[in-house]
């Protein structure tokens, strides 16, 4: 019998350590496999009394209700993205009624919306730059699991002597502000290379699981691509309804109404809020989606797949646990807001020729974006969390905390490690493509290319950026298995004991204190 996973009809199994007991038809062991019986100190009582170490059944927990979480966030979500919504129509109508769209179609070669640009010809071939970062994704899949230590020490590597490069690049340019502050990150980069290189084992024997599973469940790849496609989408959105809102409301509109600047500094603070708020929440429902997936792989003890895994944990995330992501994307998306802030008065610094201004915000720009950085690989955890077990956001914080605590430093390095891999690799396919269709313009000289080269370097920078989202967007799908995997090693290393002894004993040997079950 198997582990029920959080999937089906049941969206939250309630009972998942480390809320409750086990169920009742989990399997009875009398010690771990593997030889491992001198760890069983290592398992501590279960909450119901069952002992961990040797598998004892305890009473089932109760059956899991159907719940929504923090909906408090949900709703303020829901009111926000309505009045971008509303603003939105109102705005791109007027835009239309005001003429813009004639004065596009008659607009000068840096429109890249003209008419004789965006032809079938140009279509095809961004659609075979999405067919090309595909089949070059696949393929750097193959290799991170057919030569997983080799990429992940080259990529690790390689990230270590760009940051260098770039810092030696910075004094070299006489740019001693910048140069100062990257040669401390060149510094804490040498040091973590030799650091986390030891942690490359580990990650390897993650991957390679996490790689297995995505073959048995490759709507992980299907919700990723997605994620990256709506957000891809909604980005053009709203950038086309801030051009709408000051052609609307400002006062060289061309159409009756509400205008003046106090008007459209509102509206555009709404959409831009709106943009951040909702870009994060995005991201945070296409992870939580494929990390409830991977849940469902790793708390089901046989082979077989479960059907429309995917498809409920969608459903989860979007639903239920819709206001807990709601409340964690808000979080980070305040402090992307205050990030753009600084940037922006670091930037009006810069043109004053205040030095010590400039200073000022460089340092508080990398103090943002590293406190941004911890509490979007915090919120990452969390989101396992709410994916695995159904918690709120504040219930998910909390058992995060805990397990931070005692594994942080583990759970960093291999979220690290991995963003290090796709990172690098969507880099390297990004410039395939560009290749691709540079060779393909060269080749066939299409029309619009022949008229205004200005389109030439337009195509492929977008055929790049295309690239660069697909294969990274496919990396945060295996990066959300790991960190799903570590989590569930920390929350519940006897499950994966069960379901593959041959791997659980592979981490514990190496290192033991990763299967130490989280007190």
């Amino acid at each position: 019998m198997s582990y029920p996973p959080p999937q089906g009809s049941q969206p939250y199994a309630q009972g998942y350590p480390p809320q409750g007991g086990y169920q009742d038809n989990y399997q009875a062991q009398s010690a771990l496999p593997g030889g491992a019986n001198d760890h069983q100190a290592d398992y501590k009582t279960g909450p119901q009394g069952g002992q961990l170490g040797g598998f004892a059944v305890a009473a089932p927990p109760p059956q899991p209700k159907f719940k929504f979480k923090d909906p408090v966030f949900a709703v303020l979500w829901i009111l926000v993205f309505g009045g971008f919504v509303a603003v939105s129509v109102i705005s791109l109508r007027g835009y239309v009624s005001a003429g813009a769209t004639a004065r596009l179609d008659s607009g000068g070669p840096n429109n890249f919306l003209e008419a004789n640009t965006l032809n079938g010809e140009t279509a095809s071939l961004l659609t075979l730059s999405c067919g090309v970062a595909l089949l070059f994704s696949i393929l750097y899949l193959l290799a991170v699991r057919y030569f997983t230590r080799f990429i992940l020490e080259a990529t690790l590597l390689i990230n270590t002597l760009a940051t260098v490069a770039y810092c030696v690049f910075l004094w070299v340019k006489g740019q001693t502000t910048g140069a100062i502050i990257f040669t401390i990150f060149a510094v804490l980069s040498v040091i973590a290379y030799w650091f986390m290189r030891k942690k490359i084992p580990l990650a390897k024997l993650l991957l390679r699981a996490v790689l297995s599973a995505s073959n048995t469940y490759k709507a992980t790849y299907v919700a990723a691509l997605l994620g990256t496609l709506v957000q891809a989408a909604f980005s053009v959105w709203t950038a086309w309804t801030l051009v709408a809102i000051y052609v609307r409301f400002s006062g060289s509109g061309g159409t009756g109404g509400s205008r003046g600047s106090g008007a459209t500094t509102g509206l555009v603070v709404l959409t831009i809020f709106n943009w951040y708020w909702t870009s994060e929440l995005i991201k945070a429902i296409a992870f939580t989606t494929t990390a409830g997936t991977f849940g469902v792989w790793y708390y089901s003890n046989d082979s077989k797949k479960v059907p429309h895994a995917t498809l409920s944990s969608f459903k989860r995330a979007s639903t239920w646990s819709l206001g807990s992501l709601a409340f964690g994307s808000l979080v980070l998306a305040i402090l992307d807001i205050i990030r753009a802030l600084i940037n922006i008065l670091s930037q009006q610094a810069a043109q004053d020729g205040d030095m010590i201004g400039v200073v000022v915000g460089c340092i508080a720009s990398c103090l943002i974006a590293t406190i941004d950085w911890l509490i979007e690989f915090f919120n990452r955890l969390a989101y396992v969390n709410i994916a695995l077990y159904g918690n709120g956001y504040i219930g998910a914080a909390k058992e995060t905390w805990r397990l931070v605590k005692q594994k942080g430093v583990d759970a960093l390095i291999q979220d690290s490690l991995v963003n290090t891999v796709f990172g690098i690799g969507s880099f390297v396919i990004a410039i395939l493509c560009g290749i691709t269709v540079y060779a393909y313009l060269t080749v066939v000289n299409p029309t619009y290319v022949r008229n205004d080269s200005n389109y030439f370097s337009v195509v492929i920078l977008y055929a790049i950026l295309l690239g660069f989202q697909i294969a990274l967007s496919m990396g945060s799908s295996i990066n959300s298995g790991v960190l799903t995997l570590f989590v569930g090693l920390a929350e519940d290393p006897h499950v994966l004991a069960q379901r593959d002894p041959e791997l659980f004993e592979a981490i514990r040997q190496q290192y033991p204190q990763v299967v130490n079950a989280v007190a």
